[in-house]
């Protein structure tokens, strides 16, 4: 376990401590929202390192670990081991069970999530819809998870606890947008190459002329083996008439993730810190067009 925690460069992710300004706010106390840091940095390494060896990008020599002890450990990772960092801290009865099913129903929500994602696809799987739906699920579950238990920890209702619970999923939603960005250049972009659905090529079907997607389709197809329909679809979904329509759609999850913010907590510092988390994401999710700044 510990040689895939060493190897997951993921660490170094600061929008992965959600949860501390959350009890920060609700109870004046950041530190107390570390085991929950400590659930997420476990199950994200278990994640990142299942998901790798789907795409066959699991890098056996860096992580000293065989694709079957790998595999064995990443599924620790996302199911055992943060109940065990639950059960050994000592919490009351109640409290206990709160966690552990927070626990529970975020793992099978990001299972979910990752399955529609791995899904056959096809025209209809690539709606806004549809792969917003994934993106709750298996990233937006993660971060929901992490913020409701954040807010039990600090004593927070139900209700609120469910405030925060959405406000963690559209939180995570941001964060996988962000990470589509990561890569510069149509060659380097594992997603056109891995035939993923992103919310970028969804919103590009979606306001599309039908011989347009049907287009768009044949190169998503292709621009897995074939350079020039990648580069032909990043040109598209590049392009001003596709990257402008999409940036406003995340400007309005942006809205909204703010809103729900400002209604669950007064204004203080810790606040203040969510939201500069909520307003970098959508800064690094954002798609400058070709030709053009945003």
């Amino acid at each position: 376990m510990l040689k895939l925690l060493d190897a997951d460069s993921s660490a170094v992710s600061h929008h992965r401590l959600l949860a501390c300004p959350i009890t920060g706010m609700l109870a004046g106390d950041p530190g107390l929202a570390l085991p929950v840091c400590v659930v997420s940095r476990i199950w994200w390494a278990g994640a990142e390192t299942l998901d790798d060896l789907l795409d066959e990008q699991f890098d056996t020599d860096s992580a000293a670990m065989t694709r079957a002890a790998a595999t064995v450990a990443g599924a620790a990772c996302i199911t055992l081991l943060p109940q065990a960092v639950v059960a050994e801290h000592g919490y009351a009865k109640d409290l206990e069970t709160l966690l552990t099913r927070e626990l529970t129903q975020g793992a099978l929500h990001a299972a979910d999530g990752q399955l529609a994602d791995l899904s056959e696809s096809s025209r209809d799987s690539f709606s806004w819809k549809q792969v917003m739906t994934s993106y709750v699920g298996k990233t937006g579950a993660a971060y929901g998870r992490d913020a409701a238990m954040a807010a039990h920890l600090a004593g927070a209702s139900a209700s609120a606890s469910r405030g925060w619970r959405t406000l963690g999923r559209l939180f995570g939603v941001l964060r996988q947008t962000a990470n589509d960005r990561a890569y510069p250049t149509a060659e380097q972009d594992a997603d056109l190459r891995n035939g993923t659905r992103t919310l970028l090529l969804a919103y590009a079907l979606e306001s599309a002329e039908p011989y347009e997607a049907e287009t768009l389709v044949k190169w998503s197809d292709a621009a897995r083996h074939d350079i020039t329909a990648r580069q032909e679809l990043w040109d598209r979904l590049h392009g001003p008439a596709v990257a402008d329509g999409y940036n406003r759609r995340l400007r309005r999850i942006h809205g909204h993730v703010s809103g729900l913010l400002e209604q669950l907590a007064p204004p203080s510092t810790q606040r203040d810190l969510l939201q500069w988390m909520i307003d970098t994401s959508v800064v690094d999710s954002k798609v400058n067009p070709l030709g053009g700044g945003v």
